[in-house]
Formats: structure tokens, C-alpha cells, sequence
């Protein structure tokens, strides 16, 4: 198994996650500055319910397969493994304080308060997309030898496959508040 293979379940996320962030900044802009509608707070209820499964997936399988096993493989790499399982922590509590301001009744100040935390939450998800590929994945795929990496896409795609897939991306959020 190559490198690129052995990360491809997490690059594949990376990129589906990216677009949807492009299209989170999209419909806070249509919103306007603090403006949160009914169809934006939807579409931002719809992709905290796909991220929580996302979540449960992708991150499960960092923490549980990808960290520890690039910790033992490469030891130099544990130092930065431990500031993108605090992010994880970070980006989880986010996503719960969305969920729970997204509850509350509308207000002026609980949308401002939803578009600061949007916009908290997506520059944090992008660093940490940017972290992981940069720390994890290039790092990995030069100093491990062949037969590491395939070991290691193997424990990967097995966990993938041993897991329930997240739920299907909802419908595109461009245009939600047209």
C-alpha cells in the first residue's frame, strides 16, 4: 500500500470538509454581519449534525489508529500529535456550543453570537486541516519506509470499514437563504 493510499480515507475528508466550509462562509455572508435566518440556522444545524458523525469517524480514527501508531512507528512525531488532539477536544466543545445557541430562541444577540462561533469554528477546523496534513500526513510519508506506511493503511482502512460510515453529507447550503 502506498502512502498516498494509506491516508487517502483522511485527505478525502479533509477535502469534502473544506468545500463545506467554503460553503458555511457563504451562507454567513448572505446572511449578513450577524443576520442568522431560519434557512442559515437549518443549514448550520444540518452540518453540525453531519460534523458530530463526521466527528465520531474521522476523529475516532485519528486518535485510536493514526496517532498511536505513527507515536510508535516515529517517536520524534508524538510532540506534534498531542496540540491536534487538543484541537479535536477544542473543535468537538465548539460544535456542542453551536448545537445548544443554535436552540435558543432567535435573537440579535444570540445571532451574533452563532456568527462568532461559526467563524470561530471554521478558522480552527481549517488550521487544524492544514496541521494534519502538514504535520501527520507529509511528515509520515517521508520518514516512514514502505512497509510501515502499509502497515499502517491497513490498520486504517480496517478501522474505516469496522466503523458506521457518517451520515451523508446534507444537500449544498449555496443558495439557502436565497
Amino acid at each position: 500500500m502506498s502512502a498516498e493510499q494509506a491516508f487517502e480515507p483522511f485527505r478525502v475528508d479533509h477535502r469534502q470538509m473544506l468545500v463545506w466550509l467554503d460553503e458555511i462562509e457563504t451562507v454567513m455572508q448572505v446572511s449578513g454581519p450577524y443576520g442568522i435566518g431560519p434557512l442559515t440556522a437549518a443549514a448550520l444545524n444540518d452540518l453540525a449534525e453531519y460534523l458530530e458523525s463526521q466527528f465520531g469517524t474521522h476523529m475516532r480514527a485519528e486518535e485510536e489508529v493514526l496517532y498511536p501508531a505513527l507515536a510508535q512507528l516515529f517517536p520524534e512525531a508524538a510532540p506534534s500529535l498531542s496540540p491536534l488532539r487538543a484541537q479535536h477536544d477544542e473543535l468537538r466543545t465548539m460544535l456542542v456550543q453551536l448545537r445548544a445557541l443554535l436552540a435558543e430562541p432567535a435573537t440579535p444577540a444570540r445571532d451574533e453570537q452563532v456568527s462568532v462561533q461559526v467563524r470561530d469554528f471554521v478558522d480552527l477546523l481549517r488550521i487544524h486541516i492544514h496541521n494534519e496534513e502538514a504535520a501527520v500526513f507529509s511528515v509520515a510519508e517521508r520518514v516512514l519506509a514502505p512497509a510501515e506506511i502499509s502497515q499502517l493503511g491497513s490498520r486504517v482502512a480496517a478501522h474505516f470499514r469496522s466503523t458506521q460510515p457518517p451520515a451523508q453529507i446534507p444537500p449544498t447550503m449555496k443558495g439557502r437563504d436565497s
